[in-house]
């Protein structure tokens, strides 16, 4: 009896564990968005906030309504939606970081979470965008993913870089920080 309750209390752990990641990956912070060069148009393609479209950019802003005991605005990742991908991903002098995914499978919960960590680390740097894969077949074709979670660097002016997700077999997150780093994101600030 002992012994089949186990498996039970190891995935009751590593879902209180993954639970109280997540809650603690989405909260509210007095840290600002680092110096930004993002062209002022940027935005111009982000619409209202959109948490279960098939695209959306993860924003690090200022959380409305939210402040701090001094009155100062709380900033968190938020999901806004894409008006116009296409007109988006072309944007001059904006660098790009595509998370395919897929939403047909179960996540990736702690990949993504992990990925909003990416977000708010590379704000004013890099936009990144959560794509699910299968509503965005040209975008899969044209990079050539065959497995997911993948991940694109691409924006004006760059050749786009894909991670390799089919490729690496398996691999961490702490490898995908030292491939953007590689690409010159370090999260570091860099």
């Amino acid at each position: 009896m002992q012994k089949a309750a186990r498996p039970v209390i190891r995935r009751l752990a590593a879902l209180i564990f993954l639970t109280l990641f997540l809650t603690g990956s989405v909260s509210c912070s007095s840290k600002k968005p680092a110096a930004s060069s993002e062209p002022s148009g940027y935005r111009d393609f982000l619409g209202d906030f959109a948490y279960d479209l098939p695209a959306a950019c993860m924003v690090w802003e200022p959380v409305e309504g939210e402040t701090d005991e001094n009155g100062n605005p709380l900033y968190g990742l938020q999901y806004r939606e894409i008006k116009d991908l296409d007109k988006l991903l072309a944007a001059t002098d904006v660098k790009f970081l595509l998370y395919f995914h897929s939403s047909v499978y179960g996540d990736n919960a702690g990949i993504t979470a992990l990925v909003e960590e990416i977000a708010e680390r590379l704000n004013g740097r890099v936009a990144v965008i959560s794509l699910d894969a299968g509503e965005f077949n040209d975008l899969v074709g044209k990079y050539q993913i065959t497995l997911l979670p993948e991940f694109v660097l691409c924006g004006y002016g760059m050749e786009a870089k894909v991670f390799g997700t089919a490729d690496r077999g398996s691999w961490t997150m702490q490898e995908v920080e030292d491939w953007l780093a590689e690409n010159g994101y370090s999260l570091s600030g860099g």
